[in-house]
């Protein structure tokens, strides 16, 4: 029966619950669905646990933070501690005010204004009732809760952390690097400060995307003792592994050893693209009433994996390679992306190209080449980091890169 618009497909996908399964697009919240990263779950539960002490994960995007985040939280409330959970995922609008407003309502401070401002317009008075600072307060303007000295309160680690100290419970902050302010993050570090100075049983886990733990706290040294930092690299290839193994039994598949290490080796380290590709060729099989799923049907599914990537790769990917002259820049890339190291020189560079491309580039042609793909920025696709020393800006794009051309090239060379 025809199916133009991929209804039935979508029928037979969807009561399969693969995409429940497979996640790439999503944090995991099930330990069942949850592999790998044991000694990292146990630090964080450790650090947590542990009298005076806060915790901040911190790693490129991709290798799993906040699903791991997720675990641990899980874990230390439902085995080993009480109190309330609570979340705050960060985007560019939010502030140290914000991040804290949810654990703050919970002991009385009501950060919410109530009225409208056509209501102030017309002379009315909105609301802000602050329980925790002896009822509501009524102000027709910023300025009148300045002059009451409300508003440097709640902007002030030290009051907040007076009001928070009594609380049993833990706040998880997650995407932390998406606040705008470095302030923020600098207050923040100085809250957990104070929390750990007065033995607070409320405790804080930071999640976000950095280099150093010292990018997340806006360089506040004096946080150190009490904020244990825990860096998340890519996982291995057993751990990998382990996701295509659970998601297959979970869903009555199975996936040759061929295409495991297939999807293993595009994937680099990093979990989401071993959740999209097995994902997309999963998708395919159980539509097409297939129980096995081979190298075939991974490369036939990498085409839907490219399209569903994060836009964002595939700009840089597309603008970095694309020319009517020439496909010289693609090759280049894949070359550097089949390196199979975070950094790399030229001269590893033109000899993965020779390998897979069988003729040599010379160093004048690749700089002339390097003029439009390399920067000392972010601006890119390669960054140099010193004379004769490059990486790719997104850690993720050698992945990416497999996936793109996995029909052109050979993954094992």
């Amino acid at each position: 029966m025809s199916d133009p618009f991929g209804l039935e497909r979508e029928d037979l996908i969807r009561r399969s619950r693969v995409r429940d399964i497979f996640t790439p697009h999503k944090p995991i919240h099930s330990l069942d669905l949850f592999f790998g990263r044991t000694l990292e779950v146990r630090s964080l539960i450790e650090h947590l646990n542990t009298p005076g002490q806060h915790a901040l994960l911190f790693g490129d995007r991709g290798v799993g933070k906040s699903s791991l985040a997720n675990i641990a939280s899980d874990l230390l409330l439902k085995r080993l501690a009480s109190g309330k959970f609570f979340k705050k995922r960060c985007d560019s609008t939010d502030s140290f005010r914000s991040v804290f407003a949810e654990p703050l309502a919970h002991v009385g401070v009501n950060l919410q204004v109530v009225g409208s401002e056509s209501r102030k317009a017309e002379g009315g008075k909105a609301d802000i009732g602050i329980p925790g600072l002896g009822g509501g307060v009524h102000t027709t303007s910023e300025t009148t809760l300045k002059e009451r000295g409300l508003s440097s309160e709640l902007d002030s680690p030290g009051w907040v952390a007076a009001k928070l100290s009594g609380l049993d419970g833990l706040l998880l902050v997650d995407e932390l690097d998406a606040l705008r302010d470095p302030s923020d993050r600098h207050k923040i570090a100085e809250l957990i400060k104070q929390l750990s100075d007065e033995g607070s049983l409320f405790k804080i886990l930071l999640v976000g995307i950095a280099e150093t733990g010292v990018d997340l706290t806006d360089g506040h040294q004096s946080v150190e003792r009490c904020l244990r930092e825990t860096r998340l690299g890519r996982m291995s290839d057993i751990e990998l592994k382990q996701i295509v193994d659970k998601g297959e039994k979970a869903l009555n598949l199975k996936f040759t050893a061929q295409a495991k290490t297939r999807i293993v080796t595009v994937s680099s380290g990093y979990p989401h693209f071993t959740h999209l590709l097995a994902l997309k060729a999963a998708e395919d099989a159980i539509a097409e009433g297939r129980t096995e799923i081979g190298v075939a049907g991974i490369e036939a599914a990498t085409r839907r994996a490219v399209d569903d990537s994060e836009g964002r790769l595939k700009r840089q990917y597309d603008e970095a390679c694309r020319s009517y002259g020439t496909d010289e820049y693609r090759r280049i890339v894949c070359a550097a992306a089949l390196l199979g190291s975070e950094e790399f020189n030229a001269a590893a560079l033109r000899e993965k190209y020779l390998k897979l491309w069988g003729r040599k580039i010379d160093q004048n042609s690749l700089n002339n080449y390097f003029n439009r793909l390399v920067s000392d920025s972010g601006g890119t696709i390669l960054r140099r980091l010193a004379k004769g020393v490059y990486r790719f800006n997104d850690p993720r794009m050698p992945s990416y890169v497999r996936i793109a051309n996995m029909h052109s090239i050979n993954m094992e060379q």
